[in-house]
């Protein structure tokens, strides 16, 4: 008998091995415990997070300093007593000023018919550290005045305020009497002031209106403070004025008052 038929054939056998170390390495791998590979934050990455996480703080700093917080109607109220009417109690008409009043001395310290006023300076943005708030912008866009005592300090922040920080090394201001804090400086936008004049707490500046131009006017503090008696009120206090910008003959173009320290 021949043995050989007993015996399965080659490619049979190869695969039922194949089957058979299929299934044991199955087994085995079953029975295995699965590892966790945990993969720590690289420096980068919380680098990365915290550079985020700071920019939105600071974005949303910025975004507060610009507007209010929610929508809201803003309407700035007259800063004399609104239940004076428009202006401060004891206004004089300002032909009565005109006419009745003083003449008060004034120095022209700089001017230029030809300067155009921005609409936006650079140094009003969010970046800044003394960024304009969108309303404050509205606000002071309406005067062509701003008035300031003439230390250094206030004059700064004055010309930063009305947008005309970089003319501050090209303006510079008198010195009444050996003394900085003597200086009331007036800075003038489209209007050319020819007169000046003072009744009590009051002070008509006239002249010609203009679509372009810059003026920054200074008064000696004593010849203001002084009374229509001529006296010097006491020091250590402080005397609010009405500063009215008018045409020649008698039309006011705008106002805004200043608080004087004495």
């Amino acid at each position: 008998m021949d043995k050989t038929k007993y015996l399965p054939d080659r490619p049979r056998f190869i695969v039922y091995l194949i089957v058979i170390f299929i299934a044991f390495t199955a087994f085995a791998l079953s029975r295995e415990k699965p590892s966790v590979s945990i993969q720590p934050v690289t420096e980068n990455q919380v680098t990365e997070t915290e550079r985020l996480t700071r920019e939105i703080r600071g974005l949303k700093n910025r975004l507060a300093r610009l507007e209010p917080a929610v929508p809201v109607k803003i309407v700035t109220p007259d800063q004399g007593r609104p239940d004076q009417g428009r202006h401060a109690a004891g206004a004089m008409p300002v032909q009565s000023v005109m006419e009745e009043g003083s003449i008060l001395e004034f120095d022209i310290v700089y001017e230029d018919p030809e300067w155009v006023r921005p609409d936006y300076q650079p140094y009003w943005h969010s970046e800044n550290g003394q960024a304009q708030s969108i309303p404050n912008l509205v606000q002071n866009s309406y005067h062509r005045l701003f008035i300031s005592p003439g230390t250094e300090v206030l004059w700064k922040e004055t010309m930063h305020t009305s947008g005309t920080a970089e003319l501050f090394r090209e303006v510079s201001l008198p010195v009444f009497n050996g003394e900085p804090g003597n200086t009331v400086a007036v800075i003038v936008f489209n209007h050319q002031v020819s007169d000046a004049f003072l009744w009590d707490n009051q002070v008509v500046l006239a002249g010609v209106p203009s679509r372009t131009g810059i003026q920054v006017i200074a008064f000696d503090k004593r010849a203001l403070v002084k009374s229509t008696s001529g006296e010097i009120p006491a020091k250590n206090n402080s005397l609010k004025y009405l500063v009215q910008l008018v045409t020649p003959d008698g039309y006011e173009i705008d106002y805004n008052y200043c608080v004087i320290s004495l």
